[in-house]
């Protein structure tokens, strides 16, 4: 949110950066910007912008979802909110502009304008701090579900000591059930001394990233698209593996990120790209160049109103 504000001031609008909850006199407003369902969270805060609805009933609230909608944990775990924001919606469909990250989702919404804008990160934030690398296998996120515990399980058994995670505690805690489905009392030993705690800033974020021979995205949500890691890595200047997605070669990248069709192919490519330094720094620097040309958030920006106009 913060890219963006940056980004709409530099196309020559005046933004305000606020909690919702705290904004009076909406009546100036052109648009609210919120991420995901934003302002349906907390119900001050929902109550506040009914109450900027009627008194700036031409306002365009915008929500960018660059998560997946239906997702519990990707809302707070509140289970009724999908359920709530349809009835919002109905109230107020020609004040709502829907932006998903995924063109999956845009059809979720039926009855209110939905634009497809894929993700941009800031690449003044996420840049390259010129590390030398730290860690052999990085993953950062949740080490929760079937198909991201089989692949961290696979780089357990296959390269021990190499891989390091960073989630909430909660998060590697609740994974290590899940993880005996696939490893011996021993590798569970293994897997958490893989944890390495929670990242507090997104510098620190962009540091790992840098600083590591190989950072490992296993995508969640949505069909073909890509998450946030994918370019918060590429603008670190840090290598990328990750897992097939239709939407690496639709936006141009597939020449700055190794993908992996497979848990053989996996364990194939980490052993050659950990293998074969100057190959990494090669793409890596590739990475960089096209993040910061093409998808950085403070250049882009101004799109997403020409997408809603």
């Amino acid at each position: 949110m913060r890219g963006f504000k940056k980004g709409f001031e530099a196309s020559g609008h005046s933004v305000s950066f606020v909690d919702v909850r705290e904004l009076n006199n909406a009546q100036n407003y052109d648009y609210i910007l919120s991420y995901d369902y934003g302002y349906m969270v907390s119900e001050n805060a929902f109550l506040n912008v009914q109450k900027i609805l009627s008194i700036n009933p031409k306002v365009k609230l915008i929500h960018y979802f660059a998560d997946n909608p239906s997702l519990n944990y990707a809302h707070s775990g509140q289970f009724d909110l999908k359920e709530k924001f349809f009835e919002f919606c109905k109230l107020h469909k020609n004040n709502l502009e829907l932006v998903f990250w995924d063109k999956k989702f845009v059809q979720d919404f039926k009855g209110v304008k939905s634009s497809y804008f894929p993700i941009c990160v800031d690449c003044s934030v996420y840049r390259d701090f010129e590390l030398e690398e730290k860690y052999d296998i990085t993953f950062l996120g949740r080490p929760l579900s079937d198909e991201r515990q089989k692949i961290l399980s696979a780089i357990v058994k296959n390269f021990p000591d190499k891989l390091k995670i960073f989630s909430y505690p909660k998060h590697f805690e609740n994974s290590i059930e899940g993880m005996k489905r696939f490893l011996n009392d021993e590798e569970i030993k293994k897997y958490k001394k893989c944890f390495c705690g929670f990242v507090e800033s997104q510098e620190e974020l962009s540091k790992i990233y840098n600083s590591s021979k190989i950072n490992l995205n296993i995508n969640l949500q949505g069909d073909n698209s890509l998450n946030y890691r994918t370019f918060e890595v590429l603008a670190s200047k840090g290598f990328l593996l990750c897992d097939k997605r239709e939407d690496i070669k639709s936006l141009g990248l597939e020449n700055v990120v190794v993908q992996y069709e497979n848990e053989q192919d996996l364990i194939e490519k980490i052993t050659h790209y950990l293998a074969y330094k100057d190959e990494r720094n090669q793409i890596r620097a590739r990475a960089r160049k096209l993040v910061s040309q093409h998808f950085d958030i403070v250049a882009r920006a101004g799109e997403i109103l020409n997408t809603v106009e």
